[in-house]
This record gives C-alpha cells, sequence and structure tokens, in this order.
C-alpha cells in the first residue's frame, strides 16, 4: 500500500513539475514576442507621378505575382487611370507597375484586363496605406469605348 502513495505522489510531482516548466517557457516566450497591431493610417498619398501601362505581348500573368494590394476603386480623367489601392506597410518605398498583355476580349464593349503588380521591397510594417496610383493608359486605346478591369473593378474607358 505504502509503495501505490508514494508512487502517485511521484507521478503528482511529475505532473506538476511538467506543467510549471510548461507554463514558464510559455510565459518567456510571449514576454519575448511583440504584438502588431495594424495602424491604419487614413491619407491618401496622390503620387504625382503618371507611370505608363507596361504593353507586353509575350506577358505572363502568372509571374507578374507581387506583393498583396486591395484595388479600392478607379476613376479616369483623359487618358490618366487612377487606381486607389490600400496595403500593408509604412516602413519602406514601395513601388507598383500596371502591365496588359495587348488582348482585348470580343465582348460589348471589348474589354482589356489590366495587371498590376506591387513590390513592397520586403516592408514588413503593418500599416495600413490607401494610395493613389497614376497610370498613362493611352497605349491601349481602343476604336471604341472600353471596359477596362483592374483586380476585381471595372471602369470604362472612352477614347478622346
Amino acid at each position: 500500500m505504502k509503495k501505490g502513495i508514494i508512487m502517485r505522489k511521484y507521478f503528482t510531482l511529475i505532473i506538476l513539475v511538467s506543467v510549471t516548466l510548461f507554463v514558464a517557457c510559455h510565459k518567456k516566450k510571449m514576454a519575448n514576442t511583440k504584438t502588431i497591431t495594424p495602424v491604419i493610417t487614413p491619407t491618401t498619398n496622390a503620387s504625382s507621378e503618371i507611370k505608363n501601362v507596361i504593353v507586353d505581348s509575350n506577358l505572363d500573368i502568372a509571374t507578374i505575382g507581387g506583393a498583396l494590394t486591395n484595388v479600392d476603386s478607379l476613376a479616369i480623367k483623359g487618358d490618366v487611370l487612377s487606381i486607389f489601392v490600400n496595403y500593408s506597410g509604412g516602413c519602406k518605398d514601395h513601388n507598383f507597375d500596371l502591365y496588359s498583355n495587348g488582348m482585348y476580349a470580343k465582348s460589348l464593349p471589348p474589354k482589356l484586363t489590366l495587371f498590376l503588380k506591387h513590390t513592397d521591397n520586403d516592408d514588413g510594417c503593418r500599416s495600413l496605406i490607401n494610395q493613389e496610383l497614376k497610370f498613362n493608359i493611352s497605349a491601349v486605346k481602343y476604336t471604341s469605348s472600353l471596359s477596362i478591369k483592374v483586380g476585381s473593378k471595372f471602369i470604362k474607358y472612352e477614347p478622346k
């Protein structure tokens, strides 16, 4: 009987020590980690730079890749397409390029998908950045009106 009681005490002691070590190690790891809370930056960084759309008939859309970007909306004034985006960052410069493979869908009006590539330069910051990107899209003009798609957004482009 004494042997059974001693075994239970050792078993209880081993469990207690294991739980204590687990909790102590877990708290130590938690103390060394930072809590990162996304900060929303409500400013729109309207870039005065207007880039040209890059038209490449050999474009492989699978190789465009890029960092995650949310396209909020589109606007066109003349031949300048404004793309309003948001993304995570805030510590490094981000670069955007707009690509077309020049393939128009045969529909009324014709449709053209443009592909936005976002290079974040390994920016690990987590602020929510809102930005207006401007692109000259005159290189993708069509003889009539054109429906342009960027991300999941569409806009009608009337040639002037």
